[in-house]
């Protein structure tokens, strides 16, 4: 009897040790979900969006990414060559303003505002033909959270 008490005792003390006290334990969970596109331009391009706080993303095209059930940002496959134009293009438009360029996790990005209201990233995958356009007409900072939850591979 005292064996069991014993054991019983030690699994509370993991639990609790494990999990924390109190309401909050700071555990988060980070979820996912995952869509493997066909492209015109012949590439597979899997899209994996962070789902945990609420997100989610369509599997038809326009993808569109969600949070509590309001579209956020949407997005379409470009090529690469059209990827280029947009460099270009952007650059020279009344009304945008570049906010951000990088690379990174096998992706080059161009991120750029127009007149305020618009907030467009252009993506290009590194070693494909493909790129995508990604759209927000809700706020810079809607945009980037929805483009931070993503990540870009190419499939062999």
């Amino acid at each position: 009897m005292k064996l069991k008490k014993l054991a019983a005792a030690l699994a509370t003390a993991a639990c609790l040790a494990l999990t924390g006290c109190g309401g909050d334990s700071g555990i988060s969970l980070k979820t996912n979900m995952s869509y493997t596109f066909v492209v015109d331009t012949g590439d597979s391009v899997k899209i994996t969006l962070d789902t945990s706080d609420d997100y989610s993303m369509t599997s038809e095209l326009p993808f569109a990414v969600s949070k509590d059930g309001e579209v956020q940002s949407q997005g379409t496959f470009i090529t690469a060559e059209t990827y280029g134009n947009y460099e270009e293009m952007i650059d020279d438009q009344d009304g945008v303003e570049i906010l951000d360029t990088g690379s990174g996790n096998g992706i080059e990005y161009l991120f750029w505002s127009y007149n305020d209201a618009e907030f467009n990233y252009a993506v290009l995958i590194k070693g494909s033909n493909t790129g995508l356009l990604i759209g927000n007409n809700v706020s810079e900072k809607s945009a980037e959270d929805c483009f931070g939850r993503m990540k870009f591979t190419l499939e062999k």
